[in-house]
């Protein structure tokens, strides 16, 4: 097998679980900073508190939970985009990335934050993910950019030049019952 043929096998490992990732989450589309720093003080973040990011694209929602002390994981599936992750938080000991389906894994119990960013199409399923989950210590759902419908949000927060953060009360979920 010659160079060429093995570079284009290479990649195509690397593209096919990231296309299967866009198809079930979302493509990778960066989350705004500032809207992330606002919803992150309006829910009062801290040591406290374990976030977990379903679909953590390029980590950014991960580090900004760290910088306030909070431990925070994250699912992702697309192998490039959790090796991006994985480059930005070396030598973080309270962010741990994991490359899998989160559809097919339980959230950790210790959990008190969830962070979803996927698109419209999947928030139906997503929803429905999250209600089967027991979360005792879930505080907080956070979703940006699409929210889930018939479920109304207890707060929207809008930041100029980003899309909207749509945080939800836990019991809509039926988690805590």
């Amino acid at each position: 097998m010659d160079l060429f043929t093995i570079l284009i096998l290479i990649g195509l490992i690397f593209l096919i679980p990231t296309a299967y990732a866009a198809k079930i989450g979302a493509p990778y589309a960066p989350t705004f900073s500032p809207a992330i720093k606002k919803a992150l003080d309006f829910i009062k973040i801290d040591s406290k508190d374990v976030l977990v990011d379903l679909g953590a694209g390029d980590g950014k929602v991960l580090i900004a939970a760290h910088k306030r002390g909070a431990k925070a994981i994250g699912f992702e599936l697309s192998p490039i985009m959790a090796f991006v992750i994985w480059v930005r938080v070396l030598g973080k000991k309270r962010i741990k990335v994991r490359m899998s389906n989160f559809y097919k894994k339980e959230i950790p119990t210790e959990t008190t934050i969830i962070f979803a960013f996927l698109m419209p199409e999947n928030m139906k399923k997503v929803k429905e993910y999250l209600t089967k989950q027991e979360l005792p210590n879930v505080r907080s759902v956070l979703v940006y950019a699409f929210p889930f419908k018939n479920l109304d949000p207890i707060k929207t927060i809008h930041t100029p030049k980003c899309a909207r953060v749509f945080v939800y009360d836990p019991k809509d979920f039926k988690m805590n019952n």
